[in-house]
């Protein structure tokens, strides 16, 4: 391992690198059993004490953690990567991987942190996601403060854009179009409710919706929309 990374725990992890628990993260998950492995785009949850991991059990992910019950949650910004590790059916990701520390299961290369992980407990077993609460063997980042791509963020800032030009159409008689932000804005709510509850990403959502639903888009027409908890 390189020596630009520290190893540590994932107490060490969430606290150096200011982790919020409960919130989904954006990751991609590497996993393998004998000769085949698999590397995908995945969200997930850091807890105080473990990980969890969702993944719909039609997947090659689950499928493979269910045989060996290893793997790396790798966080990357590497926007290529993610297409390639989710829709790049005809390429091969395998240059992308490297050998990990604590478990069988390969990394994935030049990324800015990793948690190497077995898994615990599987449990939900009866929808269409199995949910794996992992124990996370070694944490390895890179030096200096890291930033986990969380969707809730992207939620929270589109939702402000929105919500100053949703004011500026209301004052100027765009009703319409100030409908159409507000839905979108409805949206990212139901995302940040969902990914992140609970958190400073809700609360602030909680405002937004307040002010939005202060500046009477109930009563517009001819859409029947109305700004409320579903």
């Amino acid at each position: 391992m390189p020596d630009v990374y520290a190893e540590g725990s994932l107490e060490e992890f969430i606290e150096i690198n200011r982790i919020i628990p409960r919130i989904v993260y954006e990751c991609i998950l590497t996993t393998g059993a004998g000769d085949e492995t698999n590397a995908a785009p995945m969200g997930v949850v850091i807890k105080k004490d473990m990980i969890v991991l969702r993944p719909f059990k039609t997947t090659k992910s689950y499928r493979l953690l269910m045989r060996a019950p290893y793997g790396v949650v790798n966080f990357t910004d590497d926007v290529e990567v993610f297409y390639a590790t989710a829709f790049d059916t005809e390429g091969s990701f395998s240059e992308l991987l490297t050998a990990s520390v604590s478990v069988p299961t390969p990394s994935l290369a030049n990324t800015y942190a990793r948690l190497e992980f077995v898994v615990d407990s599987v449990a939900d077993e009866h929808g269409d996601r199995a949910t794996f609460n992992c124990r996370v063997l070694k944490a390895l980042w890179k030096h200096g403060y890291i930033r986990p791509y969380t969707r809730a963020e992207h939620a929270i800032i589109e939702s402000l854009i929105h919500a100053t030009r949703i004011k500026c159409f209301l004052e100027r008689g765009m009703a319409q179009e100030a409908v159409r932000l507000a839905l979108l804005v409805k949206h990212y709510d139901a995302l940040v409710s969902r990914i992140a509850p609970n958190t400073v990403y809700s609360s602030i959502m909680d405002k937004l919706r307040t002010l939005i639903s202060g500046w009477g888009l109930s009563g517009l027409s001819p859409c029947s929309f109305e700004f409320q908890d579903d």
